[in-house]
């Protein structure tokens, strides 16, 4: 099984601590990314928890995809680093949020590996993430997360 890398930069007017806010927050990831269901927070802060478990919209049969998210580290306002602990895909990333002439500019970066030949029919979906239909989610992710922080999306690099 290969390594999916998987990355983009959303800008929006709002300031870096509003995303932030938002970001760090895994129950407020389904409002704001398209792919994602559920969020049960497993540990931690329910407003920030430290270890959640993610459900994604998966096509058939591979639904329920369920991961769990471990955030490694946060850095107030600018940083948070994350692990996928426990599931069929494992793997890591980073979302990184900087201040910019306009609002802010938010960047994730996260590789994934599929450990499992059931699920091998998941790495061309998340293969295709950035392409197609998957770069409309991930722009509408970025105009989503711009509104929840408060701000309004601009020019997203998906």
């Amino acid at each position: 099984m290969g390594a999916i890398e998987l990355s983009a930069t959303w800008r929006s007017t709002a300031p870096p601590e509003d995303v932030y806010d938002v970001v760090v927050d895994l129950t407020t990831w389904p409002q704001w990314w398209p792919a994602i269901r559920d969020v049960q927070p497993l540990a931690g802060d329910p407003a920030a928890p430290d270890r959640a478990r993610l459900t994604f919209d998966t096509p058939s049969p591979l639904r329920p995809l369920q991961l769990v998210l471990t955030v490694a580290r946060r850095t107030s306002p600018s940083l948070i680093v994350v692990d996928v602990t426990e599931g069929a895909i494992r793997g890591g990333g980073h979302i990184g949020i900087a201040a910019d002439d306009h609002g802010s500019a938010t960047s994730f970066e996260v590789t994934l590996d599929v450990r499992s030949r059931w699920l091998k029919p998941v790495e061309l979906v998340l293969a295709s993430a950035t392409r197609g239909s998957g770069r409309e989610r991930l722009a509408q992710a970025g105009d989503d997360l711009a509104r929840l922080a408060g701000g309004e999306p601009r020019t997203h690099d998906v």
